[in-house]
C-alpha cells in the first residue's frame, strides 16, 4: 500500500481524565469521565490525513502490553498503514495522562515507557519510503529519522520537521545538538510554536526568534510558528505571513497543533495546494479539532472547507 505522507515520531496512549479545573498546588479537582484513547502526536497527524481522504502510515515502537495492543487496533481502525509500527516484548508503551477542564485548559503527565526510543536505524528501511509524497518526523527517535531523512533529500522526497518538545526533553530522549541542528540544516519545512522557537533561537521575542532560526536553516517551504488562539506565522524568503486562528468554541484543545500538521501535510503534499492555502486549511483543521473531544482530529475535507466558507 502505497501512502502519501508517512510519519515517524510520538506513538502513545492517553488517558484522558474530564474535570472541572486544574487543580492548584495541594490541591483537587473532580474528574467526571475518564477515556482510554489513542494519541501521540504523529500518530494522531496520521490518523487526521487518513480520516481527511488522504493515505498515511506510521513508523514507531510500542510495546506489547495494553497499551500497545490497543494502539495498534485504533491505528488500523483509523486507517493508517501500521506495517512500521514494531512491536518490542514485554515492552511498556508511551502513555499519557491528560487532565482537561470544559474550557479545553490541560495538564499533560507523561510515562515515557521503554519502547519509542528503542527503535533503532537497522529496523527502518528506506524502501518504507517507496511512493511517499512527503517524510514528517519529530526526530523521536533522532537516529531513524536523521537516516529516512538523509535517503529523502538524495531522492527528492519533502522532509517537514515539526519540533514538538523542549530542548531539554529532546535531549532526555538522546538528540543531540548536532543531530538537531543536522535535522534543521535537511528538512524543507519546519514547524514548532512559540516557546520552543524561542529557546532555539536564544530569543525572547518570538518573531525576531523565527526570523533568526530561518536565516540560518533557510527551509525551502519556510518555517511555521503555531501561536494557538494566535493563529500562526509562516516566515519564508519573502518575509513572513501572519494567518489569523479559525473562531470556535472551544472544548478540548488537545492534539488541535497536531490537526494543524495534518492539514497542512494534506493541503501541500496531498492536494497540492499552495503554501498560503495549505496553511488555511491547517487552520481550520485546528479550529475544527477544538469543537471536538479527545486528542485527534475526526473529519473529511468537507467539513474543513464548510467550516472555513462559514467564516
Amino acid at each position: 500500500m502505497a501512502v502519501d505522507v508517512i510519519g515517524l515520531g510520538f506513538a502513545a496512549m492517553d488517558i484522558v481524565l474530564n474535570t472541572e479545573d486544574l487543580p492548584k498546588e495541594d490541591g483537587f479537582s473532580f474528574v467526571h469521565r475518564e477515556r482510554l484513547l489513542a494519541g501521540g502526536s504523529c500518530a494522531n497527524a496520521m490518523a487526521a490525513i487518513s480520516r481527511l481522504g488522504g493515505a498515511s502510515g506510521l513508523i514507531a515502537k510500542v510495546g506489547d502490553d495494553h497499551y500497545g495492543r490497543f494502539f495498534v487496533r485504533d491505528l488500523q481502525a483509523s486507517g493508517v498503514l501500521s506495517s512500521g509500527v514494531l512491536v518490542k516484548p514485554e515492552g511498556t508503551t508511551l502513555h499519557n495522562f491528560i487532565a482537561v477542564t470544559a474550557d479545553g485548559q490541560k495538564s499533560i503527565f507523561s510515562h515515557l515507557g521503554d519502547s519509542l526510543l528503542s527503535l533503532t536505524e537497522d529496523a527502518v528501511s528506506t524502501e518504507m519510503l517507496t511512493g511517499v509524497r512527503a517524510f514528517y518526523n519529530e526526530m523521536i527517535p533522532a537516529g531513524p529519522a536523521l537516516k529516512l531523512s538523509r535517503f529523502c533529500k538524495k531522492s527528492g522526497i519533502p522532509v517537514i520537521f515539526n519540533l514538538q518538545v523542549g530542548l531539554g526533553f529532546m535531549a532526555l530522549c538522546g538528540v543531540s545538538r548536532g543531530a538537531l541542528d543536522e535535522m534543521l540544516a535537511m528538512c524543507d519545512l519546519f514547524i514548532t510554536n512559540g516557546h520552543f522557537i524561542r529557546e532555539l533561537a536564544g530569543k525572547d521575542d518570538g518573531v525576531d526568534a523565527a526570523h533568526t532560526v530561518y536565516d540560518e536553516y533557510r527551509p525551502p517551504l519556510g518555517l511555521i510558528v503555531t501561536r494557538g488562539a494566535k493563529g500562526c506565522c509562516h516566515v519564508h524568503e519573502n518575509g513572513s505571513t501572519k494567518l489569523s486562528a479559525v473562531k470556535v468554541r472551544s472544548v478540548d484543545t488537545t492534539g488541535a497543533g497536531d490537526a494543524f500538521s495534518a492539514g497542512l501535510l494534506y493541503g501541500r503534499f496531498v492536494k497540492g495546494f499552495g503554501m498560503k492555502e495549505a496553511l488555511w486549511f491547517a487552520t481550520g483543521c485546528a479550529a475544527l479539532k477544538c469543537t471536538q473531544a479527545g486528542p485527534r482530529l475526526n473529519a473529511k475535507e468537507t467539513d474543513i472547507l464548510g467550516l472555513l466558507e462559514r467564516q
